[in-house]
């Protein structure tokens, strides 16, 4: 990546020698290695972790206690279906399986059994006191989760780690690796072992919501952010501030 974190060299950034951002300009190659190899040895000046999500969610099924836990979402819309097929409506609303946009295509055979329900979240942080500390990153939350379950650390999976301080200027060549290595999970499944049913599947993943904070939210639905007229708000209509 690049040393003040305007990209990553990736897609296609990938073989270029420095960044392309025109008030930056930096070599991607540590300066020291190859001054000191006469231009022979490139080592990346700087670099940004990526935690592909498939292993992480096979993992989760290896243990029969995890495993099970991971069948909340079907048990749950099972319900909610047979509730709604004896009294013509659904309960109260209080998760995601009572909508009908997730429901119908339950119900048209769409969403199968084993398939995987996933958000996204991506924010900056400051990890300590100085500004030094400063990265990006996002995280994957599985919804087949129970909501008292799906949002705890333990369960939480990491996805990308993007060190600063400075902001990335193109957040989508770090977002890159992490988007193509579920999409290819999307189009080709995603083989399991079960270990509370003890039986293997190939799981079909569907990405629900990117959620982020204000300023966060512009880098997936590329408006204008919190301080435009017509802001991270999603076509609602709600004029900012």
């Amino acid at each position: 990546m690049c040393l003040e974190s305007c990209v990553g060299f990736t897609g296609p950034f990938a073989d270029l020698k420095t960044c392309p951002v025109s008030s930056c300009r930096v070599s991607r190659w540590d300066p020291g290695r190859l001054r000191a190899s006469n231009g022979h040895v490139k080592v990346a000046a700087k670099k940004f972790t990526t935690i592909p999500l498939g292993p992480q969610l096979q993992a989760q099924f290896c243990d029969p206690h995890s495993a099970h836990a991971m069948h909340y979402l079907y048990e749950h819309t099972q319900e909610i279906i047979m509730h709604l097929r004896e009294t013509g409506e659904i309960p109260v609303i209080d998760d995601i399986a009572m909508g009908l946009h997730y429901l119908s295509p339950v119900l048209d055979g769409d969403i199968k059994e084993n398939d995987i329900f996933l958000m996204v979240s991506l924010n900056g942080v400051q990890l300590y006191e100085h500004k030094d500390s400063d990265c990006w990153m996002y995280v994957w939350i599985i919804v087949n989760l129970a909501p008292d379950q799906r949002y705890q650390k333990i369960h939480v999976r990491h996805g990308r780690f993007i060190p600063g301080p400075n902001k990335p200027k193109n957040l989508d060549s770090f977002l890159c690796i992490g988007v193509h290595h579920v999409t290819a999970l999307q189009k080709e499944g995603l083989k399991i072992w079960d270990a509370d049913c003890n039986l293997v599947f190939r799981s079909n993943l569907y990405l629900l919501f990117p959620t982020a904070d204000g300023p966060g939210l512009v880098y997936w639905d590329g408006m204008v952010g919190h301080s435009g007229k017509n802001g991270c708000r999603i076509y609602c209509g709600v004029i900012s501030h």
